[in-house]
């Protein structure tokens, strides 16, 4: 009875590939993050970060002091 049984086709479904993408997508992201997370403590961390304290905010908001506007007017043509 064997003999007259046909063999199925293997399809790309029977392997059971999904647990295997899924680990691969998972690693593929781990290793990513890592990569953005150590750009961000090698490159952009370092950097200096702006004064943003009320007196700091005060000094770059203040009106021109009066020395100011007089080497401007100086420098006219």
């Amino acid at each position: 009875m064997d003999a007259w049984v046909q063999r199925r086709t293997r399809r790309w479904r029977d392997g059971r590939p999904l647990p295997r993408l899924a680990l691969e997508l998972a690693v593929i992201v781990v290793i990513k993050l890592a990569a953005l997370m150590l750009i961000w403590y090698v490159a952009i961390r370092p950097l200096p970060r702006a004064d943003t304290s009320p007196d700091a905010m005060g000094k770059v908001l203040a009106p021109a002091s009066s020395a100011t506007v007089i080497q401007a007017k100086e420098h006219q043509p």
